[in-house]
């Protein structure tokens, strides 16, 4: 699926699908923009745009959840509390929150009651937190910034997040380190781009843009770990090269889509197409094949 979302001059971040009324939702932030401000846009799986929202002051939009609802309008997860902590320092998001979903709507993270939050009281929690949700299993999976190791990962039943929150009291399902870039043969270059999981295994995405638009695709990697295991251990670092004609191609974000053929690991490209302003287009692949 390839498409130009609400806002053609906004790059995609973040992607998540609604299996029972088979849309997809994009988050959408502006180059450069240090406030917070995302739009959101639901398309049909074809990616025809069916709707959009703004939020306001909630986060870079770097990974979001769905929980789907019967009424057709689901619950998003995303980070928020877009702010800095100190006086000189960058802006960052501190919380996961929930909200609903409308067309057309406006939400503003400091300001309305539409936002529920979820702050993180782990232990071993710095800062920096991402979500995403299994559709299969129902179960939120969090990354982080931790104090005992750089980057961690946690694994919650969704309902006793939403009852309990997040912290050391509500049942872990599973808690491991991710390996650095070193441990996984990549560069430094090569950032954290999405994260969802399926079952015990998290799947991450790493790459970068090139320097021009015009410039060849630099690589992109999917990585699969098992939530049973700890440290530096990884199942498989795939290179995919998926989308390497995309003029600007950049890896944005991952999910699994519930579809009626199988569970399938969707990871998306944004893509840029110089002008002025740059309009940036978003593309999402899949594979079937979760294991290889």
């Amino acid at each position: 699926m390839r498409a130009t979302l609400h806002q053609p001059y906004w790059a995609m971040q973040s992607f998540a699908f609604d299996h029972v009324h088979g849309h997809i939702y994009f988050v959408q932030t502006k180059v450069g923009s240090k406030n917070g401000d995302l739009w959101m846009t639901r398309t049909d799986l074809s990616g025809k745009v069916l709707g959009a929202m703004a939020l306001h002051g909630f986060d870079h939009g770097s990974s979001m959840a769905i929980q789907p609802h019967t009424s057709g309008s689901p619950y998003v997860w995303l980070a928020g509390d877009w702010r800095s902590l100190s006086s000189g320092t960058a802006p960052n998001s501190h919380t996961i929150c929930r909200i609903k979903y409308k067309d057309g709507g406006r939400l503003d993270y400091a300001k309305d009651a539409g936002v529920w939050n979820f702050p993180i009281g782990l232990s071993d929690f710095r800062d920096c937190p991402r979500p995403s949700i299994d559709p299969y299993t129902n179960r939120l999976l969090v990354r982080y910034m931790g104090t005992t190791s750089p980057w961690r990962l946690a694994l919650f039943d969704l309902p006793a997040v939403i009852n309990k929150g997040i912290s050391d009291t509500t049942p872990i399902l599973a808690k491991r380190a991710l390996p650095t870039n070193a441990q996984l043969g990549l560069s430094d270059s090569d950032h954290f781009q999405g994260m969802t999981s399926y079952g015990q295994y998290a799947y991450l995405s790493y790459g970068g843009p090139p320097a021009k638009p015009s410039d060849p695709a630099r690589p992109s990697y999917l990585v699969r770990l098992d939530m049973n295991k700890a440290g530096g251990s990884v199942e498989q670092v795939y290179r995919t090269r998926a989308g390497e004609s995309l003029p600007g191609r950049e890896p944005q974000g991952m999910a699994i889509w519930r579809s009626s053929g199988g569970p399938r690991l969707a990871f998306g490209f944004s893509s840029k197409i110089s002008g002025s302003p740059d309009q940036f287009r978003a593309t999402v692949f899949y594979k079937s094949d979760l294991t290889g």
